[in-house]
């Protein structure tokens, strides 16, 4: 998983935006207008399936991940309305509405 990371003034890091790639994490700088500061990934597991900030695509799973999550591959989707699901149910993209 990418990240990109949010400091404070005092250099603190206060938040980490997830993203599922480096062109993801590049357009996210971009759209936004911060300033990228190169490749930053977060190698600590997750709590909870991660999805990524731009493209809604999960981009680090969580220890109750199902098969179909941890195998996707695909990152650096378009955005997607209805998002996408596995024959579980669970999210293998998030609609566009659940990205903060």
């Amino acid at each position: 998983m990418h990240c990109h990371a949010v400091n404070a003034s005092n250099g603190d890091l206060i938040d980490i935006i997830p993203l599922c790639s480096d062109s993801c994490h590049l357009d996210y700088d971009r759209d936004r207008g911060l300033k990228y500061e190169g490749v930053s990934v977060d190698y600590d597991p997750p709590d909870d399936n991660t999805y990524c900030a731009q493209c809604g695509v999960i981009a680090a799973c969580g220890p109750d991940a199902c098969e179909h999550q941890r195998d996707n591959i695909v990152v650096n989707r378009f955005l997607s309305e209805s998002g996408e699901t596995c024959e579980h149910g669970n999210w293998i993209q998030v609609p566009e509405r659940m990205l903060k």
